[in-house]
This record gives C-alpha cells, sequence and structure tokens, in this order.
C-alpha cells in the first residue's frame, strides 16, 4: 500500500471516529413502522488531503497553504507541542488533513518516522493531540548474501542493508575483522525477525541466528536472553569492543612514527583513529569507570575509561579523544556499548573523527589487539537448555543456501 493509500485508510478512520462522536446516537427502533429515526441534521461531507512537507515548510506555512486560519494553526500547534516538538517536522514526511467540504478543519495527521504517527483531532471546539505508534508485525525471515566486494555491496539488495552490516559486525567483530579480513565468495546467513506495517518492511528486530563464511572458515552464532554463542556455547562477545563506534574508515593506525596532519612532524601515534561523521554516537568498550570526562588540550573532549582487572591481572583504561559532546561524568559507571560521547573534531583534528587509545599496565598498545582475547563459555547451568533451544534454528541456517555462482566470484 502506498504512502497515500495508507494515509486514507488512516484519515477515513480517524474522520469516522470524529463523525461518530457527533452524530446522535438512535437506539430504539419502532417495532411497528419498521423504521430508524434520521438525524434533523447531518455532518458536512469531508474532504481528505494527502501531502508532503516541503523544504523549509514549518506547520503554520504548511496549514495556512490550505486555508486554515492563523488562530487555528495557533490552536492546533498549542495541542502538539507536549507531545511532540512543532520544530521537528521534516521535509519529505507525509501528512494528511481532514476538514469539512469548504469549511472547518476536522483531523490532522503527520508521519513522524517508520514507527510513530502524530495525530490531532478537533473535539468541542478544541484540538487534542497525541503520538501512536504504528502496529507492528513481527515475521522470522531469513536473507542470505554472498560478496563480492564488500559487505555494503553484499547486503545492498536487501532492505535496510546497512543495518544488517551492523548486526553482522556486531555479532562476529571479535572473531573478524570486517575492514582487512573480507573476501570474495564469503558467505552471509540470518534467521531475523523482520517488522511490518501493513505488509510494508519497517525495520528488523533480534537476530535469531546468524553465519558468516571468511575465507572458508564457518563461524556461527545463535542467540540467547541478550547474548549470543557459537555452536558449542562459547560466547561471541569478547571483554573489549575492537571499535567501540560505527566507523566509515580507518583514518589512521596505531604507529610509534606518524606524519602528524597539523604539526607536519613525525611524531608516534599511540591510538587509532576511526573517521565518522560528527554526532555518531561512541561506547563504552568495556564495562569500567569514568576517571575523565572533559576537556585535554589537543585530545579536546575526551572521556576516559577504567576497566577491571582480568584474569591477567591487568590495569587497562582506554581513551576517547575529539568528541563533540561528553554524555557521562567522572565517577560513574558504565557497561559494554553504553553511549559516552558523540564524534566531533574539538582539540587538534583536521576532521570528524574519534581517537581511541588503550594503556595496558601503564603501556600503550593497539586497541585492536584485543581481539585476541579468549572467548567465555556459557553458564554451564545453562548449557544443556541453550544447545536443546538451537536445534530448529540451526537447522534453517544450515539449510539456507546462497544465491551466487562461486566460479563468477573465484574469476
Amino acid at each position: 500500500m502506498g504512502v497515500h493509500k495508507c494515509h486514507a485508510v488512516c484519515l477515513w478512520t480517524l474522520a469516522l471516529a470524529v463523525v461518530l462522536a457527533v452524530v446522535p446516537r438512535y437506539t430504539r427502533i419502532e417495532a411497528e413502522a419498521h423504521f430508524i429515526p434520521v438525524p434533523e441534521s447531518l455532518p458536512p461531507p469531508l474532504e481528505f488531503i494527502d501531502g508532503l512537507f516541503e523544504p523549509r515548510a514549518t506547520l503554520s506555512t504548511t496549514l495556512a497553504g490550505y486555508d486554515v486560519s492563523t488562530e487555528v494553526q495557533y490552536s492546533i500547534a498549542q495541542a502538539i507541542e507536549p507531545v511532540f516538538s512543532v520544530r521537528s517536522f521534516r521535509p519529505g514526511q507525509p501528512f494528511g488533513i481532514v476538514r469539512e467540504v469548504g469549511g472547518r478543519l476536522v483531523a490532522f495527521e503527520y508521519t513522524i518516522d517508520e514507527e510513530r504517527v502524530l495525530r490531532v483531532v478537533g473535539e468541542d471546539g478544541a484540538f487534542r493531540a497525541r503520538v501512536d505508534e504504528l502496529p507492528l508485525e513481527t515475521r522470522v525471515e531469513t536473507v542470505t548474501a554472498a560478496v563480492r566486494d564488500s559487505l555494503w555491496g553484499a547486503l545492498a539488495a536487501a532492505p535496510r542493508g546497512d543495518a544488517l552490516v551492523m548486526e553482522l559486525a556486531g555479532i562476529f567483530d571479535a572473531q573478524v575483522d570486517f575492514y582487512r579480513d573480507v573476501r570474495p565468495a564469503d558467505e552471509i546467513r540470518f534467521v531475523i525477525e523482520k517488522k511490518y506495517h501493513r505488509d510494508k518492511f519497517v525495520k528488523y528486530g533480534a537476530v535469531h541466528a546468524a553465519e558468516y563464511v571468511n575465507q572458508g572458515e564457518s563461524l556461527q552464532a545463535y542467540r540467547f536472553g541478550d547474548e549470543y554463542y557459537d555452536e558449542n556455547g562459547m560466547s561471541t562477545r569478547r571483554s573489549f569492543l575492537p571499535a567501540p563506534l560505527d566507523f566509515t574508515r580507518i583514518s589512521s593506525g596505531f604507529s610509534n612514527a606518524r606524519l602528524h596532519p597539523i604539526l607536519n612532524t613525525i611524531r608516534a601515534h599511540r591510538g587509532v583513529d576511526y573517521a565518522a561523521p560528527t554526532g555518531t554516537s561512541v561506547r563504552a568498550a568495556a564495562d569500567g569507570v569514568v576517571t575523565f570526562a572533559g576537556t585535554n588540550g589537543g585530545y579536546g573532549r575526551m572521556v576516559t575509561i577504567r576497566h577491571p582487572s582480568g584474569s591477567r591481572g591487568e590495569t587497562i583504561s582506554t581513551d576517547y579523544a575529539h568528541l563533540s559532546r561528553i554524555d557521562v561524568r567522572s565517577g560513574q559507571r558504565v557497561k559494554q556499548g553504553d553511549r559516552i560521547g558523540l564524534v566531533g573534531m574539538t582539540g587538534q583534528a583536521t576532521g570528524p573523527h574519534l581517537h581511541y587509545q588503550m594503556t595496558v599496565n601503564g603501556q600503550m598498545i593497539d586497541p585492536r589487539s584485543r581481539r585476541a582475547d579468549p572467548p567465555k563459555p556459557i553458564d554451564p547451568a545453562l548449557r544443556e537448555e541453550y544447545l536443546a533451544s538451537i536445534v530448529g534454528v540451526r537447522e534453517i541456517l544450515q539449510g539456507l543456501a546462497i544465491p551466487y555462482d562461486e566460479r563468477s566470484l573465484a574469476e
């Protein structure tokens, strides 16, 4: 169903509710005459208008374009403000208007995003607004793909393929360096929830199982609770995230001698620079306590986290520099994956990126080397339950064929 048809159905439903609210109710039927009394006056006919918010348009200018008076515009804005900011209307988003033919506005509807809709209804001379979540249907489906040049290219044909790339990286990034290890003919398989609204795909839900065949080696992961384990019950998670953000590329790696882009001198670069758009979320690489959150010279806005000693008895801390915003405070405890700030270019930086560095026992190391941390097994008390729970989904995963010609990829 197209956007306009979807709006028409929604608006008809909304309008019907309004009409039923104002039409007198007659529950008594004359037994002998066999007729239902007709109200003296029926509500005027309604017209339905669908549109898209224009660039630089506001709620007021949009409503004014349909002859809505300034007084009514103000009343609608006042009704909306407690539930949705009137400054958040975006170009290209669908809206709908229900009004009496040649008369007053009865209802207004605006699609906020794929999951929410703003509805405004005139009642008793006033307007009332609410934000409704669109009802989503969950289906468990499969996705398969073969790599030809990149993960993004392999999953480009799938809806929201970028989200699938992030899911895959989030599950297997402790085992695969997705910026160096990806090869043509690698295979991708998902058993995943898909969310639909009126048969239109909206977003992905939980990944029930995933497989990545990297250079002939099969890596499998199965969801159990909020964690992923392989077919033997070993966690796919490691103590530290390989990368604490969704980045576009590594702009500079760990080095003992690098030409500084601003100072134009050879200096050690004891960290990894991850290029990403300003405002990208930066996550804590592991559980720990924030020991610094503020401005630190050429590092700009920076956060430092001290992490609990591992089985080796190491003292570990991580630094996150050049942030545009800091979302934690010194002394705060954080969990792996918690947002601690946003990417920026404060301090000495030529472009938006995260400078990420790690110190172990007082010595700075390449943060990517923590990928070697050994996996942890599932709680022995849950192992039998886990293995029984993955039997069905494992059969589905193993039965998924990859739609490609191996010979063409090998050429």
